[in-house]
């Protein structure tokens, strides 16, 4: 079965609506309190010991050209630590770079309430931290 299938039965079952982007690639929007949301992309994260990965995340803020200042990388590595689930990681998308939030799951031991909880983790930590070190828009 393909990763997008996959990820929408998973996600049918755990009433969360998805939008499948490719046979690799799915995309849902979390609702949050206040009339905030937060996008969450499910990408196929490879394999790990023959079992299928799945990588969830979620934009934090658009950083700017360049390297990070190393005051800010160290924050961001501190913070890493104090996160249950998640960690931050940097990405290019469309020649920007992008402070993520991501998780890895392996697939086929993923239930629907541990997919809904993950979801509402990654996108509760995105929307603050994009509160945090973006402008305080709901940007993403």
């Amino acid at each position: 079965m393909a990763f997008a299938d996959t990820i929408q039965g998973l996600a049918s079952r755990a009433n969360v609506k998805v939008v499948r982007q490719s046979e690799s690639y799915v995309q849902c929007v979390m609702g949050l309190p206040g009339g905030r949301t937060q996008m969450i992309h499910l990408l196929e994260g490879g394999d790990l010991a023959r079992h299928q990965v799945v990588r969830i995340s979620t934009p934090v803020t658009e950083l700017p050209p360049g390297a990070l200042p190393a005051e800010v990388a160290e924050g961001l590595l501190k913070a890493n630590s104090t996160f249950k689930i998640g960690a931050f990681e940097i990405v290019e998308q469309g020649g920007k770079r992008i402070l993520m939030f991501s998780h890895n799951m392996i697939l086929d031991r993923l239930e629907p309430d541990e997919l809904v909880l993950i979801l509402a983790a990654l996108a509760t930590t995105g929307d603050e931290w994009e509160k945090k070190l973006g402008s305080g828009a709901d940007v993403f």
